[in-house]
């Protein structure tokens, strides 16, 4: 509300809601007084679209209600709620950080919503400990590997003690480590290293590259010599040896990798090179570098992929090491790759980017000889790698410093401009911004530009050379005295039509600015938008005598003239009288493709005139015939304008005619146009007259299943309206159509106090004979069970009815949904226990169909599709599904036939993440299982391979450890099977660790002679 007059909006909002719905009564939510907010949100909540002003003034409201919701939703409905609604709690963390952090550690199961990540740096500034803990949770692995810099910065800044426990989180992601130890200072990156690897192997550990490169010298230099020592022991590649070499510092390095650049193969060279440079880098000696380059001379010599390697490397190197030394060897490379025959476009943009790099840094330095050659080399590869980009140097520059590097380009610059090339010119003014208004050099050379350039050049210097806004109105006029036909230019048209509208004329007379930049003959009207307002009458009264006489100009393409039609609709009064008489073609015979082009841009045109409103009647009378595409799109935004009694006769004429409309097509009105119609009626008519249209359009005989089916879809939004439910009610028991539209509704789309009664029908619609209709219903029935009591019976019935072979598997799934929506119900009321033990029951029953031509044991592939699904979703979303899936599971190991079901089950529901002794004792007894089937314990031990194996890296190193010797002191096979797997994955994390290398010793002395062979196939050095 304007002035923020809450009083007037709690006093407005209850009979504003009712007359015209919840949407509308949500947008003066935000206007209304605490008490109302709190009182009305619950039931306003669904209906809100704009989170933004709602939060801003009510933070506490909203997320109180967020708080509510969650806690009553099932958790598969959480994540639809999080994945609608998280924008709301987004926005509300910078009030309420610690709210926000409740919220999302109590009901978020999942990954964090991207507009939650986004506010990530808010919570860690307010609460880093917490919200470390929240990233650390296994549900937001992929969440804590994706953080970005400013979100690390804030967390080292913070320090909190869950540092190390995120660095262990992220020890098995490299480039993630990396980033994390990147925003430590130099000094702290070691410390926080050792504890993120704390428990590998320290002497046998392979540090990543990625990894390396960010820890401080002495330690990486240690690391790397470490490891190069340890590679040549094991015999390992010399590609592996020089990797390590490489990060060594440059002269111990400097033999192995000058060896390394000289070896016969094109292959070994082009992965030497980049080392070499990279190690000179490292160093950080210009020297250094220097001499590098005398040596890289050679590549004129190379095949062009060691040569693209090679400026590929020396393109990332830091502008900064290069000196002056440097640019004689640097004109010598650049000239032979540039000239090689076999030169690839990566080789040239490697040389573009370092030339570029390079003009950025010595621009403020001065090094003449480095700046010459980067221009003369932008200058060579011209035409094949694009104009030069400076980035954003205003970015970069200190304040005034843009005057030092407008000096040292300065001969650059003015030799450009002799050669009337001002590609330079343009890349310094689009690089220094608004730096560049300031500078009369530059501003200077764009006038020589315009002056003096070729169309082109003029073009882009026009557009440079308007952007100071403080001289923009006089430059313009200044322009147009140099070129009267540059006002046809965006640029300068642009400030005609806002600013300088005395210089109008110029392009309004019967004769268009011909010269320079329009030629004589061209066809070319003034242009018009909503600036045009601001014209005088006479410049808008000459504009549309233009428009007009285009539009009757039959030498032009059909299609100018229908945009000079459309251009007049923008010009206040006089521009809507040309596109009505335009419009008014259309009722008649239409005579050829011209004419059709016209009256539908006519058409068109009438909904953005000044009065688009008086244009409705017009438009729905085409609702019915060929035109009718381009009416009724235009009708949607001319609606807008109309206020709701003229409105409701006109869209009934449309979608359900009684006789009483003023406006009924002269045909009846097209499927499309009457669903449009519906939509109209269902968001700009008062609810219960809207509701009232709808059921009436829905009843008409002979109406059309799809206009139908869209009465439908808006009638859900009219609940408060016994019309409605009345419409609902018919479709639920309607035809296929119908019923389909009944099921697209979800729980969230509507108020909680409506959702109980729509669940009732969505179980109508399941009780039907098309399977198609029953499959999707059962899905969507498990969606609505918190509301349908009898949901269970419903989807339990279906998939133990062996004789309903259609639609069987979506009522298996649904009633997994079911059980994930009820997962804290309580044992004994198991609906999938029921159905488990029912198809049991009926496998076990003698005679039934077994290996037979059309079916064979049909129950037993129903216990294998649902322990197939339960399976994959206690992998995939283990919090809502574990407990179910553990349950499924042992009620299935009581039966012989489904040990194997069972056993799978139980393997992808174990908790990986669990404590040592639950862990131990969940493998124990899936060990157990597999007593007589060893075959099955090796597929068994498979899977807990994969499971262990995924990115996300489930399960300590201590629990792993634990569960593996206890494994192993069982001496069973399948124990010991397991024992090797946990064994397998625990010792490639750590670099096989000592207590590692120990239970691998053991498990070679194991009983079984598989188990033995499991172990022997391990090992913890390659030979």
């Amino acid at each position: 509300m304007a002035g923020r007059r809450t009083a007037l909006a709690d006093r407005l909002i209850e009979p504003y809601r009712e007359r015209w719905g919840d949407g509308e009564a949500a947008r003066l939510l935000p206007g209304c007084g605490p008490e109302t907010v709190a009182r009305l949100l619950p039931g306003l909540f669904h209906a809100v679209r704009g989170w933004r002003p709602l939060v801003a003034r009510h933070p506490l409201a909203v997320l109180d209600e967020a708080a509510r919701q969650l806690s009553a939703l099932p958790a598969p409905l959480r994540t639809d709620w999080w994945t609608r609604y998280a924008p709301c709690v987004a926005l509300a963390a910078p009030a309420e950080p610690e709210r926000v952090l409740e919220l999302l550690e109590d009901h978020c199961d999942g990954p964090l919503p991207a507009s939650v990540r986004a506010r990530l740096p808010v919570l860690v500034t307010a609460e880093p400990g917490r919200t470390l803990r929240l990233l650390i949770a296994p549900e937001h692995s992929g969440t804590r590997r994706r953080l970005d810099r400013a979100v690390l910065r804030r967390i080292v800044r913070a320090d909190p003690p869950e540092l190390a426990e995120l660095g262990r989180a992220l020890r098995h992601d490299a480039d993630a480590l990396a980033r994390l130890l990147a925003a430590l200072p130099p000094a702290r990156r070691s410390a926080l290293h050792d504890a993120a690897t704390d428990g590998v192997d320290p002497a046998h550990a392979v540090v990543e590259p990625a990894v390396l490169e960010v820890l401080p010298r002495s330690r990486r230099q240690a690391e790397a010599r470490r490891m190069a020592a340890r590679a040549r022991e094991r015999g390992a590649p010399w590609t592996t040896v020089l990797e390590s070499v490489a990060h060594l510092p440059f002269e111990e390095a400097r033999e192995e990798l000058a060896a390394a650049v000289r070896r016969p193969s094109a292959e070994d060279r082009a992965l030497a090179y980049p080392l070499l440079v990279r190690c000179v880098a490292r160093s950080g000696d210009p020297d250094a570098l220097t001499t590098l380059l005398d040596l890289l001379e050679r590549l004129r010599n190379e095949q062009d992929p060691v040569r693209s390697a090679a400026l590929g490397a020396l393109a990332g190197t830091h502008p900064a090491l290069f000196t002056d030394d440097a640019a004689e060897h640097l004109d010598r490379i650049a000239a032979d790759a540039i000239s090689a025959r076999d030169s690839s476009s990566a080789t040239r943009q490697a040389l573009r980017h370092l030339a570029v790099a390079l003009l950025r840094e010595h621009a403020v330095t001065g090094r003449r000889q480095l700046l010459g050659w980067a221009l003369r080399t932008l200058t060579r590869l011209a035409g094949s790698v694009g104009a030069a980009d400076l980035g954003r140097l205003d970015h970069r520059l200190r304040h005034g410093q843009e005057r030092a590097v407008c000096e040292a380009l300065r001969p650059w610059l003015e030799a450009g401009a002799e050669r009337v090339d001002h590609e330079l010119t343009f890349a310094l003014a689009r690089s220094l911004g608004r730096r560049a208004h300031a500078l009369p050099e530059v501003q200077e050379l764009l006038w020589q530009a315009i002056s003096f350039g070729s169309d082109a050049t003029v073009r882009t210097a026009i557009g440079l050379w308007l952007e100071p806004p403080a001289e923009r109105d006089a430059r313009v006029a200044e322009l147009l005295t140099h070129e009267p036909s540059a006002a046809v230019l965006p640029p300068v048209l642009a400030v005609l039509t806002r600013r300088r509208t005395d210089l109008l004329d110029l392009v309004l007379g019967d004769t268009p600015p011909y010269g320079r930049f329009l030629a004589h003959g061209t066809h070319w009207t003034p242009p018009t938008g909503r600036d045009t307002g601001r014209w005088l009458p006479r410049q808008q009264t000459a504009a549309a005598r233009v428009l007009d006489r285009a539009a009757a100009d039959t030498s032009l393409r059909p299609d100018q003239r229908a945009d000079a039609v459309a251009d007049a609709a923008s010009i206040p009064g006089t521009g809507a009288a040309t596109v009505r008489t335009w419009a008014a073609a259309a009722d008649g015979a239409l005579t050829g493709p011209a004419d059709v082009v016209l009256a539908e841009s006519a058409l068109a045109a009438l909904a953005h005139t000044d009065r688009p409103g008086d244009a409705l009647p017009v438009l729905l009378a085409h609702a019915g015939g060929d035109r009718a595409r381009v009416a009724v799109y235009a009708a949607t935004r001319a609606s807008r304008y109309v206020e709701p009694s003229r409105l409701a006769p006109l869209v009934r004429g449309v979608l359900a005619p009684d006789g009483v409309a003023t406006a009924v097509p002269p045909v009846p009105a097209k499927v499309t146009s009457r669903k449009e119609a519906a939509r109209l009626a269902a968001t700009l008519l008062p609810a219960a007259d809207a509701a009232a249209l709808l059921a009436d359009a829905f009843e008409q005989p002979g109406q059309h299943p799809d206009v139908q089916a869209a009465c439908v879809a808006f009638a859900t939004g009219l609940l408060d309206a016994k019309r409605a439910w009345e419409l609902l009610t018919a479709a639920a028991s309607g035809r296929r159509e119908l019923r389909r539209a009944v099921l697209r509704t979800r729980p969230l789309d509507l108020p909680e106090a409506h959702r109980a009664r729509y669940a009732q029908l969505i179980r109508v619609v399941c009780d039907t004979d098309d399977p198609e209709v029953a499959a999707d219903g059962y899905g969507a029935l498990a969606g609505w069970s918190p509301w349908a009591p009898d949901a269970a019976a419903v989807l339990v019935a279906a998939v133990t009815d062996l004789g309903n072979r259609a639609s069987w598997r979506a009522a298996a799934d649904a009633l997994l949904d079911l059980m994930a929506a009820a997962a804290e119900g309580s044992t004994g009321d198991n609906p999938l226990a029921w159905a488990l033990a029912a198809l049991a029951t009926a496998d076990a029953r003698p005679g039934g169909p077994d290996a037979e031509p059309d079916r064979d044991r049909p129950a037993h592939r129903r216990i294998q599709h649902l322990a197939d699904r339960l399976a994959t979703r206690a992998r995939m979303r283990p919090r809502v599904t574990r407990r179910t899936a553990r349950a499924a599971g042992e009620l299935l190991a009581g039966y012989e036939t489904f040990i194997q079901e069972a056993a799978h089950v139980l393997v992808n529901a174990l908790d990986l993440d669990a404590r040592p002794g639950p862990l131990s004792a969940g493998l124990a007894r899936l060990a157990r299982l597999h007593t007589t089937r060893p075959a099955l314990a090796v597929r068994t031990a498979d899977t807990l391979r994969r499971r262990l194996n995924t990115a996300s890296r489930p399960g300590s190193d201590a629990a792993m450890l634990r569960a593996a010797g206890d494994l192993d002191e069982d001496g069973g096979h399948a124990s010991g099977l397991f024992a090797a797997t946990l064994t397998e994955v625990g010792g490639a994390r750590t670099e096989w660790a000592e207590p590692w290398r120990d239970r691998l010793r053991a498990l070679r002395a194991h009983p079984h002679a598989d188990v033995r062979d499991a172990a022997l196939r391990l090992t913890t050095v390659v030979e």
